[in-house]
């Protein structure tokens, strides 16, 4: 793949050394796109040619195919909050391929205290947070009621500039310090995020534990080329943390 990221830098006139670390430190200069937007708040400004490379990428490197389960057994099905939109896939592709014959044990539902726009995330009144529309969608399934589950909701968090969302690391972390019992773990995305989402993953859980991100295919030209260079960047991060 790296000769696939070398030219996506090309094309997007990123200057590099030739090594991770400098990758990283020029990705997260050119890429990231500004603190405090959600991705759905965020323009696609990238000219046609720019957009083209990205997603030529993004095929070649797996960011828009299905992943499914590598196996049919685990201890953990675990589903990430997320905006509604997103959610909702996420709890559709975990009833398909429950229908398909996987199996858990039980459900971990991971989200954050973020308060829901009502103009985008279109969710009913009586969900205030991206945690109770998690829960609430998860209670819609008659699956819900077979298998035992619990949400954990991570509070937003208060910093210099006010209180934030937690990230995925974040809610992870919450659910680790609630001590779980090791085993074996799915986490529900979708893409484009699954790759994101598994190295995060891979530098949070213990080695006790066995995971892998799972989620539905996307099409490339549905996707927002400008937040996906934000997601490799935020990709590449993981990988040098690694």
């Amino acid at each position: 793949m790296l000769k696939h990221l070398q030219k996506l830098l090309t094309a997007m006139q990123v200057s590099h050394d030739g090594t991770l670390p400098s990758i990283v430190k020029n990705t997260q200069k050119k890429w990231i796109t500004s603190p405090g937007k959600e991705r759905w708040q965020i323009q696609d400004t990238l000219t046609p040619k720019q957009r083209k490379a990205v997603l030529d990428y993004g095929t070649k490197a797996g960011f828009f195919r299905e992943i499914k389960p590598a196996h049919q057994r685990y201890d953990y099905a675990i589903v990430l909050g997320a905006w509604v939109p997103r959610m909702e896939k996420r709890m559709d592709y975990l009833v398909k391929i429950a229908s398909a014959g996987v199996r858990f044990k039980r459900v971990i539902l991971l989200s954050g205290a973020r308060p829901l726009d009502p103009e985008t995330d279109g969710m009913a009144q009586h969900c205030k947070t991206e945690g109770d529309a998690l829960e609430f969608l998860w209670k819609a399934q008659p699956l819900s009621k077979q298998v035992p589950w619990k949400h954990f909701q991570h509070p937003l968090i208060q910093t210099t500039k006010g209180k934030v969302r937690p990230t995925t690391a974040d809610t992870f972390r919450y659910w680790l310090s609630k001590k779980p019992k090791a085993g074996s773990c799915f986490v529900v995305s979708n893409q484009p995020y699954c790759h994101y989402q598994q190295l995060i993953i891979e530098n949070i859980l213990p080695p006790k534990f066995t995971y892998e991100t799972i989620g539905p295919a996307v099409k490339p030209s549905d996707e927002n080329a400008t937040v996906l260079l934000d997601t490799i960047a935020r990709c590449l991060y993981e990988m040098d943390q690694s």
